[in-house]
C-alpha cells in the first residue's frame, strides 16, 4: 500500500507539471477513458461493505483482502478522476463532484488511520474496549505490593482505571482523559508511591529486600499505567471510528449522486 500511494503521488506530481501542455482533456480521448475507469473504481469501493453485510459474498475471499482492494481502489481512482480533470475544476457540476470526491478521499484516509488504530496489525483482527481492559488484569497481580497496603492500592488503581478507561461516554470526555492522562498519571505514581515509602520505611530502616521490592514495584506500575493509557486511547479512536462511520456513507452516497448528475450532464449538454 505505500508503493501504491507513493507511486500515485509521483504519477499525480509530473502530471501537475505538463497541466498547461495540453497531453489532456476530460471531454476526449485518454483524458475521457481516465474518468470512466476512475469512476468505476469509485464505484466498485461500495463491493467491500456489501461484502461484510451480505452472506452471499461471505465466500468470496477473506474480509482482509477485500479491504485491501477497497483501499488500493480509494487511493487510485481518486488519482485518475483528478487526471482525468487535469487539475481544472471546470463547469459548476465538475466542480461539485471533485470536491465530493475529495471530500470521501480525505474521509477514507482518515477512516483508514482510525481503522489502524483499534486492530491488531491493519489487517488483523479487531480489538475491543473489554479486552484493553482485561489486559491490565496480570499487571495489577504483578504489583509487589506489601499485605497490609495490597488491598488499598488495587482498590485505588481500579478506582483509576474505571473513570479513565470505562468513564468516557463521548468522544470529548474521552479526547479529555487523554490530553489529561499524562498529568492524572504522574500524579497517581507519585501519590501511591508516597504511601509505600511511608508503609515500608525511608532512608536507613529500608533493607536490601525493601529497595529490591519498591523497585519492581514502580517497574511493574509504570507497565501498568502505560497500559491505561493505551486502554484510554484505545477507547478515544474507537468512538470516533463510529462517529466517522456514520459520517463516511452518507458522504459517499453524496459523491455518487454528484458523479451521476455530471455525467448525465457532460453527455447531454
Amino acid at each position: 500500500m505505500p508503493l501504491i500511494s507513493f507511486t500515485v503521488f509521483l504519477v499525480l506530481s509530473y502530471a501537475w507539471s505538463q497541466r498547461n501542455e495540453g497531453h489532456i482533456t476530460a471531454e476526449t480521448g485518454l483524458g475521457y477513458w481516465l474518468g470512466i475507469f476512475g469512476g468505476l473504481m469509485m464505484l466498485a469501493l461500495l463491493v467491500y461493505p456489501l461484502r461484510k453485510r451480505l452472506p452471499i459474498l461471505r465466500r468470496l475471499g477473506e474480509v482482509r483482502s477485500w479491504f485491501r482492494w477497497h483501499m488500493i481502489l480509494g487511493v487510485v481512482g481518486p488519482a485518475l478522476v483528478v487526471l482525468h480533470s487535469n487539475f481544472k475544476l471546470g463547469s459548476l457540476n465538475s466542480r461539485v463532484a471533485l470536491t465530493t470526491m475529495l471530500v470521501v478521499a480525505g474521509s477514507g484516509f482518515i477512516g483508514r488511520f482510525l481503522y489502524a488504530r483499534i486492530h491488531r496489525g491493519l489487517y488483523g483482527k479487531r480489538d475491543s474496549a473489554r479486552e484493553s481492559i482485561e489486559s491490565l488484569s496480570p499487571l495489577k497481580e504483578a504489583l509487589n505490593i506489601p499485605q497490609e497496603m495490597r488491598g488499598a492500592i488495587r482498590e485505588e488503581l481500579e478506582k483509576y482505571e474505571t473513570g479513565r478507561v470505562c468513564g468516557a461516554r463521548s468522544v470529548r470526555s474521552g479526547l479529555a482523559n487523554v490530553l489529561s492522562g499524562p498529568f492524572s498519571r504522574r500524579s497517581l505514581r507519585r501519590g501511591i508511591l508516597s504511601k509505600l515509602a511511608v508503609a515500608i520505611g525511608n532512608g536507613s530502616q529500608v533493607n536490601r529486600r525493601q529497595r529490591k521490592q519498591l523497585a519492581e514495584f514502580k517497574s511493574a506500575l509504570n507497565t501498568y499505567l502505560k497500559a491505561v493509557a493505551r486502554a484510554e486511547a484505545f477507547s478515544l479512536y474507537e468512538r470516533l471510528f463510529a462517529l466517522w462511520h456514520l459520517l463516511h456513507l452518507p458522504l459517499f452516497a453524496i459523491l455518487v449522486l454528484a458523479a451521476t448528475v455530471h455525467v448525465v450532464a457532460v453527455h447531454l449538454y
